[in-house]
């Protein structure tokens, strides 16, 4: 069922309920107050007569001489009322007014009870009239019937409950209509939105915009797809730039390992000669499997392979300058300042900073130190190279950005790429610039742990 029938449907649903309620509520109320009024009508004569009964007790000779006591009384009927009375086995001993009131087994009960001016009601049928009875019990025995002819009455409300069903299906009706023209014009925005969606899939066209005018909840879904469509745009760019980039960095290494293996194949190749060919081909092979491994780690979503924790930022650098030093045989020196504790994601803050500790080391002579310095949450590595000239150092972050100056040098030229994803998705900001020793400063500024919003994300980041 779509959204528009079912906002039509519970429009027609709580009308239902509503006018439902309201309509019994009124008939109810309506009903209860017309037969109050003729009750009321009942009791009044009843009161009368049973004073004129109180009357005639204080006369010895009541029921002993006097054949009619009550004449008076009984002879005040209104048009449409009866007035009879019953002795104790129900025969009927006057009756005044249009039509004889049945009596029933309830009427003989009470007329047989001697209990005195107990009384009840009843509606009978009497000919093709209505009627509301009220039976009063006699002192001495018998019982006094007043009857009110209510046929009118029952008219009325046969009428009422026609109207207010009429009424009723009326007012469905109406707001069913109401409600299906309210959802048309609230789901067509959304109907659209599917659609655009849906081309927006078959097209896979991210860079126009959802133009649909809304307001209010789904004016800002709209607006929310429209900015889901640049990130996805943008994202979808950058793959493609990365696939290209990509291509053209493996066609380097691939292009070599091609012209080697031919060179392979000629059988008088001297053995010096085929011993360098075979080195450089596991070079190459080497740095197709490293060009490959950070590929991967761009490539793959960094942020939800690792849960980030607090880490004490001295601590961190201290194992990663050990390891980094026995690895490379190298003079590494880390010096502390009041290091801060940070949330990060060890490993790729492990990567990281091994790419920028390795970067230093393939720049710097071997003769001089590799240091990093920890400010704060301040990071730096300083090497003592050829540094990295002011025009280059806006690029030096990006993807296979390679300075003119070290394009001769191995390297994939995604290691610095690394540290501003892991950047970006720490909150941190990259750092570049020159040493004291005139080479290269490349660092990161992170976020401390304080200034980080729950689940590891720091705040304000997406």
């Amino acid at each position: 069922m779509t959204l528009r029938k079912k906002l039509a449907l519970v429009s027609g649903l709580i009308t239902l309920v509503t006018v439902g309620v309201l309509a019994i509520s009124a008939y109810l109320i309506a009903s209860h107050e017309l037969r109050s009024q003729v009750d009321d009508s009942l009791k009044s004569r009843a009161a009368t007569i049973v004073r004129e009964i109180d009357r005639a007790l204080e006369r010895t000779d009541f029921f002993g001489r006097q054949r009619v006591p009550l004449g008076p009384t009984l002879l005040q009927p209104e048009f449409d009322a009866v007035t009879q009375v019953i002795d104790a086995n129900g025969a009927i001993l006057a009756s005044l007014g249009p039509s004889e009131l049945a009596v029933t087994g309830a009427d003989l009960e009470l007329a047989a009870s001697n209990v005195g001016f107990a009384g009840r009601f009843a509606n009978a049928e009497v000919g093709d009239k209505a009627y509301r009875i009220y039976t009063l019990s006699l002192p001495a025995g018998g019982a006094i019937q007043l009857g009110k002819d209510i046929t009118d009455i029952e008219d009325a409300r046969g009428g009422m409950r026609t109207w207010l069903i009429i009424i009723g299906l009326i007012g469905i009706a109406v707001a069913a209509t109401v409600g299906w023209l309210v959802a048309r014009r609230t789901t067509r925005p959304i109907e659209e939105l599917a659609s655009s969606a849906d081309e927006i899939a078959r097209t896979q066209n991210t860079s126009d915009p959802i133009d649909i005018q809304a307001g209010g909840e789904i004016g800002n879904l709209v607006t929310s797809f429209n900015t889901m469509l640049v990130a996805l745009g943008r994202s979808l760019a950058q793959q493609k730039q990365l696939v290209q980039d990509a291509s053209h960095e493996l066609r380097t290494p691939l292009t070599s390992l091609r012209a080697n293996a031919e060179l392979l194949e000629r059988p008088d190749l001297p053995a010096d000669t085929r011993r360098d060919i075979v080195n450089d081909i596991r070079a190459e092979v080497d740095e197709l499997t490293a060009l490959s491994s950070e590929l991967s780690a761009l490539a793959s979503d960094q942020s939800s392979s690792e849960n980030a924790s607090a880490v004490q930022l001295d601590d961190a650098l201290n194992d990663l300058v050990e390891r980094a030093q026995r690895r490379s045989g190298r003079d590494i020196r880390l010096h502390v300042d009041n290091a801060a504790t940070v949330e990060i994601r060890p490993n790729q803050f492990d990567r990281a900073m091994s790419n920028l500790i390795d970067n230093a080391l393939k720049f710097s002579p071997q003769s001089t130190p590799v240091e990093v310095f920890v400010r704060g949450t301040r990071v730096e590595v300083h090497d003592s190279g050829p540094g990295i000239s002011p025009e280059d150092r806006p690029f030096v972050f990006d993807r296979f950005y390679r300075a003119p100056a070290t394009r001769a040098m191995p390297g994939s030229g995604l290691g610095l790429a690394i540290v501003k994803q892991f950047a970006d998705i720490h909150g941190a900001h990259t750092l570049v610039g020159a040493s004291g020793t005139g080479g290269a400063m490349v660092g990161l500024e992170l976020a401390p742990a304080a200034a980080r919003g729950d689940g590891g994300h720091p705040v304000g980041s997406e």
